[in-house]
């Protein structure tokens, strides 16, 4: 029976953005480093400075967590027994823009990157494709790209911007990854600024993880599974010990 690890990451570099088309270029993230010194770099997308290597596993080489030699990741996954990885980006799990334009050259070159360390993968690197959501022509674009480059579902925040998933904003999203039976993967992450920055002080649970649980009781409260039954859900680095409550929840309310 074949192991897969369904929730494996990758770290971002400089070769994350190179595959941005030449009218993108001047929405490629920097690296930037503090004036005081030390070893924490950032990213600077549109002035505003993100951690770049934060919450970081040191126990690997950082050519196998950065995908610059593949060999390398795929011999730390023989010696964990591991078969399969599932990619999951890493600078995604925050909001980084408001503009559609900058959104859709990040996601499209994210994309392409993965996709090359699919196709160098022997078939053992899948992956979720990051749709630009702000731009639902360009997302669905990008899911067909990922289906046909490896990936094997679609990635979602808890919250996208100032949308929650269960707006009919997302059904045309959701009925293109139910035709190419691509599962929508919510990952423990918020897309909300308003909401990132009021937790920026917490410990990260009410950032990342609530978002998730609070996602999947509003789909459920709305109906959304329903309409798409086709369409299969994961939710993703967040446990599942509540699901029992947010069932029973849900429950209550629906005989009231």
């Amino acid at each position: 029976m074949a192991v897969i690890d369904s929730d494996a990451h990758v770290v971002e570099t400089e070769r994350t953005w190179e595959y941005m088309v030449d009218e993108d270029a001047a929405f490629k993230p920097e690296v930037v480093v503090p004036k005081a010194g030390g070893d924490r770099e950032y990213w600077l997308i549109e002035g505003r400075a993100f951690a770049k290597n934060r919450n970081i596993g040191r126990d690997t080489p950082d050519e196998a967590r950065e995908m610059s030699d593949i060999a390398t990741r795929l011999a730390h996954m023989d010696e964990l027994g591991v078969d399969v990885h599932v990619l999951y980006p890493t600078i995604f799990l925050r909001p980084l823009t408001r503009r559609p334009d900058v959104e859709a050259a990040l996601c499209q070159s994210y994309n392409r990157w993965l996709a090359d360390i699919w196709r160098k993968g022997n078939g053992r690197l899948r992956w979720v494709v990051v749709p630009p959501v702000m731009s639902l022509d360009k997302a669905i674009e990008e899911v067909h790209f990922g289906k046909e480059h490896g990936a094997c579902g679609v990635y979602l925040r808890g919250v996208e911007g100032d949308r929650r998933l269960s707006d009919p904003y997302f059904y045309p999203l959701y009925r293109e990854a139910a035709s190419l039976d691509l599962p929508i993967c919510v990952h423990a992450s918020s897309g909300n600024f308003g909401m990132f920055d009021l937790y920026s002080q917490d410990s990260g649970f009410a950032q990342f993880k609530l978002t998730v649980v609070g996602a999947f009781h509003d789909l459920l409260m709305k109906g959304t599974p329903e309409k798409f039954p086709d369409l299969r859900w994961a939710f993703i680095e967040v446990s599942s010990q509540w699901v029992p409550y947010a069932l029973n929840d849900a429950e209550l309310r629906f005989a009231r």
